[in-house]
Order: structure tokens, then C-alpha cells, then sequence
């Protein structure tokens, strides 16, 4: 969706529903998708992906743009429904590896099986925070920009993280139970 279209639909959707429904469309399978990746757990992101949405309805009159995008915008309240989340009950294992397959599939031709349950399995292993950075990063492909909207830092601060959870995942993937199948060199 390009900004116009998008600023025009957010001032309309300040008055209607209909016009949210429009950005709901557009930004329901990212937002599932990223909270699916930090939950793993379908039933529990569709929640809170419910959730995120509900919010973002009731406080769309509230949006302004300040340089921020809209969808960094619901990406933070989705990442502040995570946190209330995981605050309220102890998180159980991020980044379920089968659920993850399942639903990049379609996207991911190019990276063999047993490569991709490497890598997936090697960042099941790394500190949370970096788990979602790379998910943030990654598999949702927001700009550095966009990752420091939805943490609440600044974007020289996310190019640290990133790197920092690069060097934590290579570090898990240059382990003996990753050698033949992951190439770090």
C-alpha cells in the first residue's frame, strides 16, 4: 500500500469504519503473522492479533504521523500486547520451529528444509530479545526506522541489536550441531 493511499485511508478511517476495515486487511496478516512467530501459538495470536486491531480501532483518532508509519505504529501496539502478554503468564518456547515452517512455506523456496530447521532451531536458542529483532527484521522486513518505532529506542540503538543478535545467532549456528549443515564461512 503507498503512503497516499494509506494517509488517506487512516484520516478517513478516523470517521469510518469502513476505511479501517480497509487498513485491517492490509496489515491483519503482518501483524498475525509477527505475533504468531513471538507465540507460537495460533490461538493465542489470533487473540492477541484481535486485540492489537481493537486497540488500534479505538485509538485511530489519536494517530498522528510525527515520521512514524502506520503500520510501525500497530507493530508497537502489538508489541505492547506482547509484553502485557508475557508479563501476565511466563512465555512458553518462541519460535515454535513446525508452526514457523508451516506459515513461511509459501514465502521461502529458495533455503532447503533442513536448512531452514537449522536456523530456526538455532534461533529458538538465542536471548528472547534478539528472537524478536531478527523477527522483526527478517521475517517482517521492517527498516531499522521502523523496529526502533515498534522497541521504543532509536535507530542507532537497533543497528547495535541487530548486530548483537547476528553475532548471538552465528555464534549458536558455528555450534557442532549445526556444522555440515549451516556454512558460516
Amino acid at each position: 500500500m503507498d503512503s497516499q493511499l494509506e494517509n488517506e485511508l487512516i484520516e478517513k478511517a478516523k470517521e469510518s469504519l469502513d476505511a479501517f476495515e480497509k487498513l485491517y486487511e492490509y496489515y491483519l496478516p503482518k501483524i498475525y503473522r509477527y505475533i504468531l512467530n513471538r507465540t507460537a501459538n495460533k490461538d493465542l495470536a489470533e487473540d492477541l492479533t484481535s486485540q492489537t486491531f481493537v486497540k488500534a480501532m479505538t485509538k485511530i483518532k489519536t494517530y498522528k504521523d510525527h515520521g512514524k508509519s502506520f503500520g510501525s505504529w500497530l507493530y508497537r501496539i502489538a508489541h505492547n500486547n506482547l509484553i502485557d502478554h508475557f508479563r501476565k503468564n511466563k512465555p512458553t518456547a518462541i519460535f515454535d520451529i513446525n508452526l514457523i515452517e508451516s506459515e513461511a512455506a509459501a514465502e521461502d523456496h529458495a533455503m532447503d528444509s533442513e536448512r531452514k530447521r537449522a536456523i530456526l532451531h538455532a534461533i529458538s536458542k538465542i536471548p528472547e530479545q534478539y528472537q524478536e529483532i531478527i523477527s522483526l527484521k527478517f521475517f517482517e522486513e521492517l527498516s531499522n526506522d521502523e523496529i526502533a518505532d515498534v522497541i521504543g529506542t532509536n535507530k542507532t540503538n537497533i543497528a547495535v541489536k541487530i548486530h548483537r543478535s547476528m553475532k548471538s545467532l552465528e555464534k549458536v549456528l558455528s555450534k557442532k550441531e549445526f556444522k555440515g549443515i549451516i556454512d558460516l564461512e
